[in-house]
């Protein structure tokens, strides 16, 4: 009898253990919680949450309330709020990240941008430059004021404005050598800006010739 009596109480407490674990299963780590809080309250396109310490064990369930205390991204401090005014105190490294535009090449002053030539990378937050370019569809066909390096990012200073006479657009070659000024009809083989070198076509010759374009309408060509 007192065998059978010792397996009902193990049995139950089993029983009651088993159901505590189910209960919780569903549970969310706190350090998913604070990623998704981090996520849904900051605009970055990715997080990290490292070196999780908590002042005690959570309750079961999700915090009805979050606050960040200081940090945020860096050593950061979060109190999560639970009901009967249970708070729990985390402390974690938060690494936040977002996409940029980069070279994906070596890439020459003047050269205008190419699907090729750019991609995008993730960087850390704090990494990333004032003025970084984070849509690739805002440097396509526009050309950079200075050369960079591969897998840099580009930022919208380093960026000329849109094209001022685009491929097949109509202007003057100009030739000046000493008092002869000599000037022709041709017209752009590539998209140009003003001060950039494009190339043209000589419409009276048919050959194609390389210049400055000084203005909107105008090619200086050196001889």
């Amino acid at each position: 009898m007192n065998a059978a009596r010792s397996f009902l109480v193990f049995f139950v407490i089993a029983l009651a253990a088993c159901a505590s674990s189910a209960a919780h299963a569903g549970d969310r780590a706190p350090a998913e919680i604070l990623r998704t809080y981090v996520l849904e309250h900051r605009p970055w396109a990715d997080v990290e949450v490292r070196n999780l310490a908590l002042s005690a064990d959570p309750p079961a369930g999700s915090p009805r309330r979050i606050v960040v205390e200081k940090g945020l991204p860096g050593r950061t401090v979060f109190a999560m709020e639970y009901g009967d005014g249970v708070t729990v105190k985390a402390t974690a490294d938060v690494a936040a990240f977002e996409e940029v535009a980069a070279s994906a090449r070596p890439i020459s002053r003047e050269r205008a941008l190419t699907e090729g030539d750019v991609c995008l990378v993730r960087m850390a937050v704090e990494k990333i430059p004032t003025g970084a370019v984070t849509d690739l569809r805002a440097v396509i066909g526009k050309t950079l004021t200075r050369s960079i390096g591969a897998n840099l990012p580009i930022v919208d200073r380093y960026l000329a404005g849109s094209p001022l006479v685009k491929r097949g657009g109509k202007v003057i070659l100009l030739v000046e050598t000493g008092r002869i000024r000599i000037t022709t009809t041709g017209q752009t083989r590539d998209n140009a800006y003003v001060n950039s070198s494009v190339r043209a076509v000589n419409l009276a010759s048919r050959n194609t010739v390389t210049g400055i374009l000084i203005d909107e309408n105008t090619v200086r060509v050196d001889y």
